[in-house]
């Protein structure tokens, strides 16, 4: 009995060793940023949200957006999206918005362009650890403006549209 248990101990130190040792991993994957080369994919696809606007006063926040100039980024997609430059998507199921979808957001009573107040975005993350560098390459905006409950405090975010850069 005593040897059938140490040989099934034996067999599972084994294997497990067999298999450890055999485990595949991952290189990171080297990219050429343009002139930039040895970039090294930390993210090929990341989601990030960043609220842009302060519902509460607080501090913290204040100081975080103290750099923002949420007005021209809010005004450019906007100008950018009626020029043609970016198409605008409908964010639950990437649908594609037309202008006349943009225009009739515009209208809705529950949106202002004052109230967008969150941004998503979708990026990737590249480091050259060589130099030191890291590079942010955004694949997708989404703006989401405030919403309200009964009292006037936001209840949450409704996005807005999305846009994909190029």
């Amino acid at each position: 009995m005593k040897i059938k248990i140490k040989r099934n101990i034996y067999i599972c130190i084994i294997s497990i060793t067999s298999v450890a040792c055999n485990l595949n991993q991952q290189k990171p994957q080297i990219v050429n940023l343009g002139d930039e080369e040895n970039y090294i994919v930390l993210a090929d696809t990341l989601v990030s949200d960043v609220v842009i606007l302060n519902p509460d006063n607080d501090e913290w926040t204040d100081y975080c957006l103290r750099k923002l100039d949420k007005k021209t980024l809010v005004n450019e997609i906007f100008k950018s999206v009626y020029e043609g430059k970016l198409a605008p998507y409908e964010f639950f199921n990437n649908n594609p918005l037309s202008i006349e979808d943009i225009k009739t957001l515009e209208n809705d009573p529950e949106f202002s362009k004052s109230n967008i107040g969150k941004v998503q975005f979708e990026e990737a993350w590249y480091f050259d650890a060589t130099n030191q560098k890291m590079v942010k390459k955004v694949h997708s905006i989404m703006l989401a403006y405030e919403i309200y409950d009964l009292n006037g405090e936001v209840k949450g975010y409704k996005p807005a549209f999305k846009v994909y850069l190029k």
